[in-house]
């Protein structure tokens, strides 16, 4: 791997920094650091907490589950049979229609 001599590499290599740091620059940085990391809300930490890669995998895994779930007991077969199921459907009286009024 052959690298060309860049002049910046060299001005880089030569520069020194003059002056002193703060007696209490380090335990200053590392406070205004620890003042940023407020605690999160509750709900704050839930979202974080599903965006992660598996959480999110699991949520939709489990939403998934969940929908063909409902999908199996809401085909299951009626208790009625189609006869009657036709004649409360036409019927104004049946009890269904008149809950809506």
């Amino acid at each position: 791997m052959k690298t060309d001599d860049d002049p910046l590499d060299a001005l880089l290599g030569s520069w020194q920094v003059h002056g002193e740091v703060p007696a209490g620059f380090q335990r200053e940085v590392w406070t205004r650091i620890s003042a940023g990391e407020a605690d999160l809300a509750w709900w704050e930490r839930l979202s974080l907490s599903l965006l992660r890669p598996l959480s999110l995998g699991c949520a939709a895994t489990a939403a998934v589950a969940v929908g063909a779930l409902l999908a199996v007991v809401e085909t299951l077969p009626a208790t009625q049979s189609p006869h009657d199921a036709y004649v409360q459907s036409v019927s104004p009286f049946a009890s269904v229609h008149l809950a809506s009024h």
